[in-house]
């Protein structure tokens, strides 16, 4: 039987690995270039192709929210350039596993339309109907999530949400798909929700769906193992949502 210090350790990792953008080891970037481990990660999270789905313009003001080490920051950058804005924001949970991969993906003014935004859950700090459009990519399920370091009030956070969005502002959700029908059941332990209960509970919330995809489907995932089982990692079943304020 595991000690208690190694089932620690594991509850630890587990946590750490679902956050966004964590990475074991450093990444190097450079100016007017990606990042070699950006050019990885496209391949499973084919993130130019997502990005064509939605009308990002030059010059919308975005927010990455709990956007750890900043992908898809630099990705939004690039298409609202040269008076665009990127707020990546992460809260004081993520830091830790993504903190210097953020610190070196912005050293240098390297990325000069993304504003580091770190910020907790109940106070975001975003301007009312300030911003075009929100992505919240791989961290739905987390709203879900309760441990000793992490606990969201997903109805003052949705809210907060909507209240940063311009009138007619988008959000962009893409997460871990779950057994259809089970709800918020597998988001404790397995990091993944129920795309029907997504659906349902934003547009209780006010929000219109206009446009879903199926460029992430993976139907050989079970869809009831962890994200981060060697068989799946990087390879889930994700579904991709574009609702409208």
């Amino acid at each position: 039987m595991p000690t208690l210090p190694r089932l620690l350790l594991t509850a630890v990792l587990s946590f750490s690995l679902c956050l966004p953008g964590f990475a074991a080891k450093e990444v190097e970037f450079v100016k007017g270039e990606r990042s070699a481990s950006d050019l990885e990660q496209d391949v499973d999270r084919k993130g130019q192709q997502v990005l064509e789905l939605v009308d990002l313009k030059p010059g919308m003001v975005v927010a990455d929210v709990l956007g750890g080490g900043g992908y898809y920051s630099e990705l939004i950058a690039e298409k609202i350039a040269p008076y665009g804005r990127v707020y990546l924001h992460n809260n004081r949970a993520y830091l830790p596993h993504v903190g210097k991969e953020v610190a070196a993906r912005l050293k240098d003014n390297r990325l000069e339309n993304v504003i580091r935004h770190d910020r907790e859950t109940d106070d975001l700090a975003f301007i009312d109907q300030s911003l075009d459009m929100i992505f919240f990519i791989l961290g739905y399920h987390d709203i879900y999530h309760v441990d000793k370091n992490w606990k969201i009030d997903r109805d003052d956070f949705i809210r907060q949400l909507k209240t940063a969005l311009k009138p007619g502002g988008h959000l962009l959700i893409i997460d871990h798909s779950a057994p259809d029908g089970s709800g918020t059941k597998y988001s404790q332990d397995l990091h993944r929700i129920d795309k029907a209960y997504v659906i349902s509970e934003l547009k209780q919330k006010g929000f219109k769906l206009i446009k879903e995809s199926d460029l992430l489907v993976n139907d050989k995932d079970s869809r009831e193992i962890s994200p981060f089982h060697p068989d799946i990692r990087r390879k889930t079943d994700r579904f991709i949502l574009l609702f409208q304020k």
